[in-house]
């Protein structure tokens, strides 16, 4: 069964991406959200660095690139597959 995937950018992640085009764009970001839901919830073989949180945030995922953390929240419908992204950052800072 194919599921739909719907990305949500909240306004500090969309606030990062503006800062930094240089350094990572919004293309780059979708494309390492695909790569880690094909890999988190299908179970396909891709190069993608994610950890699952610990504690109360257990249904929020951390995604390394570089010295850059994208801090995704996965809701899992029957139909709909959405990834909030409710963070980008440096490592130093992303965590605050």
């Amino acid at each position: 069964m194919k599921k739909d995937i719907k990305l949500t950018y909240l306004k500090k992640a969309t606030k990062f991406l503006d800062k930094n085009r240089d350094t990572l764009t919004e293309s780059q970001v979708d494309d390492l959200i695909i790569k880690f839901i094909k890999k988190k919830m299908y179970g396909i073989d891709t190069n993608i660095d994610y950890k699952q949180m610990s504690g109360t945030i257990s249904n929020i995922y951390r995604i390394r690139k570089a010295n850059i953390r994208i801090i995704v929240k996965l809701e899992n419908n029957e139909i709909i597959i959405e990834a909030i992204i409710t963070d980008i950052g440096f490592r130093g800072d992303v965590y605050k």
